[in-house]
């Protein structure tokens, strides 16, 4: 493969709070390649574009290319990789020679900065993990409100044999 363009994006709800990434592989004619949509637990804004980046490092790896171009729209990340700043943050430097040690794996690479406008599927890729989560508890709960109507009309004997099966469901004897 020649060139591979990577969209990268991360996000945390509150700082820190719970974060995501979105990664989006595209070829020279913009089809897309591969898409990573997922939550990387507590951490903040910061730390998840790295995380992407590093993520978004490692599945264009998998290609081979002979560019790697990556977009974000974190200013401070592209300046940090181009040497352009050194950053005064002690958790970052590590964070910072690993990406740098996964980026000198391909030929060529480059990381620019683009306006999140210009960048829109990354971002769309974090809110999804974001909104899978949600829809995951939504459900959750509404499951939950059914078991305990029907809980509610069993005798004392059915309920403990719903507990019984309960256990053994969870692994529990």
């Amino acid at each position: 493969m020649d060139k591979l363009f990577i969209y990268v994006d991360g996000a945390a709800r509150g700082e820190p709070g719970e974060a995501g990434i979105g990664v989006a592989l595209t070829d020279k004619d913009g089809n897309v390649i591969e898409e990573v949509s997922r939550l990387i637990g507590r951490t903040t804004t910061e730390v998840a574009e790295y995380r992407a980046l590093i993520e978004g490092c490692r599945l264009a790896r998998t290609y081979s290319p002979d560019a790697a171009i990556f977009f974000t729209d974190d200013q401070d990340l592209v300046n940090q990789l181009n040497g352009l700043v050194e950053t005064r943050k002690p958790h970052l430097r590590h964070l910072i020679e690993s990406v740098k040690e996964l980026l000198n794996e391909f030929p060529r690479w480059r990381v620019n900065y683009v306006d999140r406008a210009a960048n829109p599927r990354a971002p769309r890729l974090v809110e999804r993990a974001f909104h899978r989560r949600i829809q995951s508890e939504v459900t959750r709960q509404r499951l939950e409100l059914r078991l305990l109507a029907r809980a509610a009309s069993l005798s004392e004997e059915e309920m403990q044999r719903l507990i019984d099966y309960a256990e053994r469901l969870g692994g529990r004897d």
